[in-house]
């Protein structure tokens, strides 16, 4: 048995976090390591699904992730994901990254990431999720998005 269906902005979820000299990559000009990029990313998804699923959920896939441009130490990184698309038991999430040079006042978008969630039930198998309600134009546009992106990836599979 599902919930009530709910709008993406119901599963917004927020982290953020400041980069320090422990999250740099070994370049001669070091960054921020990718994986800890992608380890916030997958933990505000996963929140997201949760609050659309109502439940446990846990990572199918990470679809994409694009890393647009380096995150430096020292910058403010604010991950923002929710949930765009519903199947029966899954859930495609979308998660942007933002990174903030608090000292400058700049704040860019650095990467996008697309995930792929299933609802567990109590015995730990998969569970009906909730519908999805489209309330305004890029909740639409996210979904036909989210829409193409999952009927490619099931036709790679056979």
């Amino acid at each position: 048995m599902t919930g009530p269906a709910k709008t993406p902005r119901q599963s917004e979820a927020v982290i953020a976090d400041l980069m320090m000299p422990q999250h740099a990559n070994g370049l001669r000009v070091p960054s921020v390591f990718g994986g800890v990029i992608m380890s916030m990313v997958d933990r505000c998804a996963a929140l997201s699904a949760m609050r659309h699923a109502g439940g446990q959920a846990t990572t199918l896939s990470i679809d994409k992730i694009l890393f647009k441009e380096p995150i430096w130490v020292g910058e403010l990184v604010e991950i923002r994901s929710r949930v765009v698309f519903v199947g029966s038991t899954s859930m495609a999430v979308l998660a942007n990254v933002y990174a903030e040079n608090i000292a400058q006042g700049s704040r860019r978008h650095a990467n996008e990431c697309w995930l792929t969630f299933v609802h567990l039930g109590l015995d730990g198998k998969p569970a009906p999720v909730p519908q999805l309600i489209l309330e305004t134009a890029e909740d639409r546009l996210l979904h036909e998005v989210a829409e193409r992106r999952r009927a490619q990836s099931l036709a790679e599979r056979r």
